[in-house]
C-alpha cells in the first residue's frame, strides 16, 4: 500500500489535468468577489498543491506564499514561474516566520487530523483583521476520494456548525459559511463544497 506522500508525488504530474482540479479552477472566479483583496496584500495559500488558487490569486495581490508538504506538487507550481508566488515546502505546524493579510485553502482541511489546532495556527499567522477563506467538503459518505487512507483523508467532510464553532474558539469572528460550488464525479455523484469566511480578531 502506498503512503500518503507517495500518493501526492504520483498525483502531481497529472493533477492539473484531473477533472476535479479543472472544476476547482473554474470555482476560483466565484471566490474573489467575496474577499476584500487589494494589490498591497500578502496571502498564504495553505495546501497550495500545484497552484489552483495561488496562480489566480497572485493576479489580485502583491504576494502569495504557497505552502504545501508535497515537494512534487510545489515543483509543478514553481514551473509555472509566477513572479509573486513564493514556494514554502513545510508543515504549517513547524511554525511560520511572518504574518499574512489573508489565508486561503481549498480541499486541504480534510487532510489534517487536528482541525482546531490548524485553525489556531492560521489565526496566529494572520494580522489582526486578516481574512480567512476555507473551501472544503460538507460531510460526505467517504466516496469522494475512495481510498481514503492512502490519500491521507482525515475527515469525511465537515459539519458547518462544528467548524464555525472551532473557528470562533480560536479567535475568528464575522464567520459566514455558504455553499460555493459542487464537484461532479464521473460516477454521477455530486459533492457540495462550502466556503467559510472569517476575520481574525
Amino acid at each position: 500500500m502506498s503512503t500518503t506522500s507517495e500518493h501526492f508525488t504520483q498525483a502531481a504530474e497529472r493533477f492539473d489535468r484531473s477533472p476535479t482540479s479543472q472544476q476547482l479552477s473554474a470555482m476560483a472566479e466565484k471566490i474573489w468577489p467575496l474577499l476584500a483583496l487589494d494589490p498591497k496584500q500578502h496571502w498564504l495559500d495553505f495546501g497550495a498543491g500545484t497552484g489552483v488558487l495561488s496562480v489566480p490569486l497572485a493576479q489580485h495581490v502583491a504576494q502569495v506564499t504557497a505552502l504545501d508538504t508535497s515537494a512534487a506538487m510545489l515543483e509543478r507550481l514553481a514551473a509555472k514561474q509566477v513572479a509573486n508566488i513564493t514556494i514554502l515546502n513545510q508543515d504549517i505546524f513547524s511554525g511560520l516566520d511572518q504574518h499574512y493579510d489573508g489565508i486561503i485553502s481549498s480541499m486541504a482541511l480534510h487532510h489534517v487530523a487536528e482541525t482546531q489546532r490548524l485553525l489556531h495556527c492560521m489565526r496566529q499567522a494572520l494580522v489582526s483583521g486578516g481574512q480567512l477563506a476555507l473551501i472544503d467538503l460538507y460531510a460526505e459518505d467517504g466516496s469522494f476520494h475512495g481510498d481514503n487512507d492512502a490519500k491521507g483523508v482525515k475527515h469525511l467532510g465537515f459539519e458547518p456548525d462544528v467548524l464555525m464553532q472551532q473557528a470562533e474558539q480560536v479567535g475568528f469572528h464575522q464567520l459566514k459559511l455558504q455553499h460555493i460550488f459542487s464537484i461532479e464525479k464521473r460516477t454521477g455523484q455530486s459533492y457540495p463544497l462550502f466556503l467559510l469566511l472569517g476575520t481574525a480578531r
